[in-house]
């Protein structure tokens, strides 16, 4: 194990183990709230015989602590030989990233579950999903609607929340089994707030079945704090029986991350989306969900930024 926890192994399409890194140089490990994957940008001092082959570099391991913390696909790679040694950096995003990439059969699905949604479509190596029985009347896939886009239609209809990733490949839609962070005793950098509003949109109609613009939804939130952005949108099949509640979605969407607060304290404690995170120091007092995570390591030591949102599908209190 490296001396700050962090050690790198890569592999080659056939899923050989090629070599092991532990001199880090910098890292930066990424998850967000919305984003159908985790990303990771690297930069590990190698021997200064490696002759590591990256032309068939595929995937990336990362460890922190012994523990495997993230598995993912080498997007980008590099080995640079310096008058020191070689460097090799590059960047890698976690195999969840492939649902989002790949088209959903299209069709109509009665008594859709998670579980029979992801047997309709291609199996995707590596990715792994909740364990819930729910099942929705419907769901509607049109074409080009990624299998992403499908499961997130299916987490709004049974739990009113956005899909998100948790651990190294899991695709999660119902909010359970969250963790609780304390960090009062941590030592704590920063503490930052502020609003970013510029997807929000005012109100949105869309047709009905006679092509008039029968429905319409508008952001009491948005239109308070001075946003005018309409939009019109054809028939959506997928909220036919509750066009309301799809629409209510849809701005909920757009006005995502539009509210946020976050701190950066020195470590890393392997928090998850959606975790629960709080501290009290003097006249601070701060709870939240995790709906960001940064970690960043360099010579300096660790530092984990977390950012917590407040919108439709996350919650500051």
């Amino acid at each position: 194990m490296s001396e700050n926890g962090f050690t790198l192994e890569i592999y080659n399409s056939i899923g050989s183990f090629t070599e092991r890194y532990k001199a880090l140089l910098y890292l930066t490990l990424t998850r967000e709230r919305y984003t159908p994957f985790v990303t990771l940008d690297y930069s590990f001092l190698a021997d200064f015989d490696s002759r590591v082959s990256t032309a068939d570099i595929c995937s990336v391991r990362l460890f922190y602590g012994g523990e495997r913390i993230f598995l993912g696909r080498s997007s980008d790679i590099r080995l640079t030989k310096t008058a020191g040694g070689y460097i090799l950096s590059g960047r890698a995003v976690s195999y969840t990233k492939t649902v989002s990439t790949s088209d959903a059969v299209p069709g109509m699905m009665f008594d859709c579950t998670l579980s029979s949604l992801v047997s309709a479509n291609t199996a995707m190596p590596n990715v792994s999903y909740q364990q819930v029985s729910e099942s929705a009347s419907y769901i509607f896939v049109k074409e080009s609607d990624t299998i992403w886009s499908a499961i997130a239609a299916l987490s709004i209809k049974l739990f009113d929340n956005y899909p998100y990733i948790v651990g190294e490949n899991t695709v999660n839609i119902k909010k359970t089994g969250q963790a609780s962070f304390d960090y009062s005793s941590d030592v704590i950098s920063d503490t930052f707030y502020g609003s970013s509003l510029k997807n929000a949109v005012s109100k949105i109609y869309m047709q009905g079945t006679q092509g008039t613009y029968d429905y319409s939804f508008a952001d009491s939130e948005a239109i308070r704090r001075g946003v005018i952005r309409e939009r019109y949108i054809p028939l959506d099949r997928q909220w036919l029986s509750d066009p309301e509640r799809g629409l209510k979605h849809k701005m909920l969407f757009a006005r995502r991350g539009g509210i946020f607060r976050g701190f950066t304290y020195k470590g890393f404690k392997n928090e998850q989306l959606c975790d629960n995170v709080a501290f009290s120091l003097g006249s601070v007092h701060y709870t939240g969900e995790v709906s960001k995570l940064t970690v960043k390591a360099d010579k300096r030591g660790i530092f984990t930024t977390i950012t917590s949102y407040h919108d439709g599908y996350s919650k500051i209190v």
